[in-house]
C-alpha cells in the first residue's frame, strides 16, 4: 500500500475514486451520481490536493484538502475508505497524509464538516437554536458509530454547528485540529 497523490493518476484511478464518493458513504449519503463525483475530484484538485491510498491498481480510498483563510487553514474535504477496508488503520493514514500536507502548505489549523443526516447523534432532529451551546456541550453519539468519533479519536475537537445545513434537525458539525505545536 502506497498514499499517492491523486493529481495525475490513470483515468482508472481516478474513477475508482469517484465511485468511491458515490458509494462509500454510509450516512448520509456520498455523491449521488459519477458526473458529480467526478466533478468534486477536479474541483478538489483545482483548488486543494488529494491523495489515495492504493493497493496495486486498487484505490482504499482518498482525502482531499482545501485552503481557507489565505491558506492558514485547511478543510480536510472529503475523505473516504473502502467498506470492506475500514477499521484497518487506513482513514487514520489518510489523515495524517491531509495534516503533513496542510503544514508544508502553511496551514496553521485543520478543519472539516462531518453532517449528521441520519439520526447518528444527540444533534439530529432537535431545534438547536434555543441553546446551541447547550447542545454542543451535551453531544453524543446515538450508537452508530457517527464519523466525529473517528476524528476525536485523531485530536480534532468540536468547533461549532450548522443547524438544518441539511434540512431541519439534520446538522453538520464542525471538528478543527491545531496543525503546529
Amino acid at each position: 500500500m502506497r498514499i499517492v497523490d491523486l493529481y495525475g493518476q490513470a483515468e482508472s484511478i481516478v474513477e475508482q475514486a469517484a465511485d468511491l464518493l458515490v458509494t462509500g458513504f454510509d450516512e448520509p449519503r456520498g455523491w449521488p451520481n459519477l458526473e458529480l463525483a467526478r466533478e468534486e475530484i477536479a474541483s478538489v484538485l483545482r483548488e486543494g490536493f488529494a491523495f489515495a491510498l492504493r493497493d496495486a491498481d486498487l484505490v482504499l480510498g482518498w482525502v482531499g484538502g482545501l485552503p481557507a483563510y489565505a491558506g492558514r487553514v485547511w478543510e480536510l474535504h472529503p475523505m473516504v475508505v473502502r467498506r470492506e477496508h475500514r477499521r484497518q488503520g487506513l482513514g487514520r493514514q489518510l489523515a495524517a497524509a491531509f495534516e503533513a500536507e496542510a503544514r508544508k502548505r502553511g496551514g496553521l489549523t485543520a478543519t472539516l464538516g462531518t453532517d449528521d443526516d441520519a439520526g447518528m447523534t444527540s444533534l439530529s432532529g432537535v431545534n438547536l437554536y434555543g441553546d446551541i451551546a447547550g447542545h454542543l456541550a451535551a453531544l453524543r453519539d446515538l450508537g452508530r458509530h457517527h464519523p466525529f468519533l473517528f476524528y476525536r479519536k485523531l485530536g480534532y475537537v468540536v468547533t461549532g454547528v450548522m443547524p438544518d445545513a441539511n434540512g431541519p434537525g439534520r446538522p453538520d458539525i464542525f471538528m478543527s485540529k491545531r496543525l503546529t505545536d
